[in-house]
């Protein structure tokens, strides 16, 4: 990766008022003109437009049957998510996700897969566990109140009860890559720096990470502090505080299908930088990324950099994964729409303190393609950038 320089020093942007647990930002920003150019405020809307197209268009030669068979299954995936869902209801159902992949080699060598052809879309069913053929067509068939499978190519991919990856150095400024967190989680990652679309939020230089990560799974309130690294790896309020909490897309569990888990911070401009940073011999190495949203693709190469896998890269697997994500004490939500990634070498691509990581196409470009903010058995999910950019009414600054 090549290094980068730091230029976030400038002053051009407004800062958080006061110190640890500032209740309310500072002074209102000066005039636009003194810091750079304002962004369209239609921007992140029509990416994640283009992104929806973009689907439509990967999934145009999908038969009928398979894609509405998926909707089903994801009609059960939703029943099953709420606020209280015993730990044990995910084993018990089997299947936490459903997509739609066209399966290579190792997916047809795997003995977890039926009536595949490379090069033709399949059922993707994520599971808690391997299941047999015949008790995955009737787990289906059961719950979805469809036929049996015995003539769908199905994929099936064990990849355990899917959490919220919850969560190790000081590091000033802090780059993107590193542990960082709400005072009250243990620790998740800092994925990149943003601003907003529009006064007076464009004169303020942003975090954005995972809603679990900065804003405690919805907990968190305007103002809270938040910490480098994350509390789990040292980070005490006020004196790691890097950001305060400034906006978040809530997440609903049960009732409604979620798109996104994303936050941002509204940091100190001295106190983070535009880079990500990688380990190399135990020198820390920085790299830029691009600014400019990607959509996913399958079989894509990605690569991401986080707290606990730190630089690592992965291949698309899914582009439209429905899953049901456990946050812990038994609250559980339906994603929708998700990017499922699996590693291209012999570890896995993420783990748990890796939420709000980056997710980017492995070129020289290195343009953003998702937030990572889940994953279990090797497998991981991110939201597609596009919707985060949409949501939180922000662009990268990269």
């Amino acid at each position: 990766m090549p290094s980068g320089t730091n230029d976030d020093r400038s002053g051009r942007f407004e800062t958080p008022g006061g110190g640890g647990g500032a209740e309310r930002p500072g002074a209102e920003p000066p005039a636009q003109g003194e810091r750079f150019e304002a962004p369209d405020a239609d921007a992140a809307s029509a990416q994640a437009e283009a992104d929806d197209a973009a689907l439509r268009e990967a999934l145009s030669g999908v038969d009928g049957d398979l894609l509405a068979l998926r909707d089903e299954i994801e009609k059960t995936l939703l029943a099953a998510t709420g606020e209280e869902v015993p730990a044990q209801a995910a084993e018990a159902e089997g299947i936490v996700g459903v997509g739609i992949g066209f399966p290579d080699a190792e997916a047809l060598a795997s003995g977890l897969a039926t009536n595949l052809e490379l090069g033709k879309a399949a059922l993707t069913l994520y599971t808690v566990e391997p299941m047999a053929a015949e008790r995955l067509q009737a787990r289906v068939a059961r719950s979805a109140g469809t036929r049996a499978l015995s003539e769908v190519p199905v994929q099936q991919i064990p990849c355990g009860v899917i959490d919220a990856q919850p969560h190790r150095m000081r590091l000033r400024p802090a780059p993107g890559g590193i542990s960082v967190g709400h005072h009250a989680i243990t620790a998740g990652t800092l994925g990149c720096l943003a601003t907003g679309l529009s006064p007076p939020t464009s004169s303020r230089l942003l975090i954005l990470s995972n809603n679990h990560v900065l804003a405690n799974s919805n907990a968190g309130k305007y103002g809270d502090c938040i910490c480098q690294p994350g509390p789990f790896d040292g980070g005490r309020c006020p004196a790691d505080q890097v950001a305060i909490l400034h906006s978040w897309v809530p997440i609903s569990f049960g009732g409604a299908a979620n798109y996104v888990d994303c936050a941002t911070g509204w940091a100190w401009p001295d106190r983070v930088r535009r880079e990500l940073m990688y380990l190399s011999g135990g020198t820390v190495r920085y790299f830029r990324v691009g600014a400019t949203p990607l959509a996913p693709a399958l079989g894509m190469i990605v690569g991401k950099s986080g707290r606990t896998t730190q630089l690592t890269q992965g291949r698309v697997t899914d582009i439209a994964a429905s899953i049901n994500v456990n946050f812990g004490g038994g609250r559980v939500a339906l994603f929708r729409d998700q990017i499922g990634i699996r590693s291209t070498g012999s570890g896995n691509f993420s783990a748990g303190g890796d939420s709000g990581s980056l997710i980017w196409r492995w070129s020289t470009q290195r343009e953003p393609v998702g937030l990572l903010f889940a994953g279990g058995g090797g497998m991981t999910f991110a939201n597609k950038i596009g919707r985060v950019l949409s949501a939180l009414r922000i662009r990268l600054y990269t």
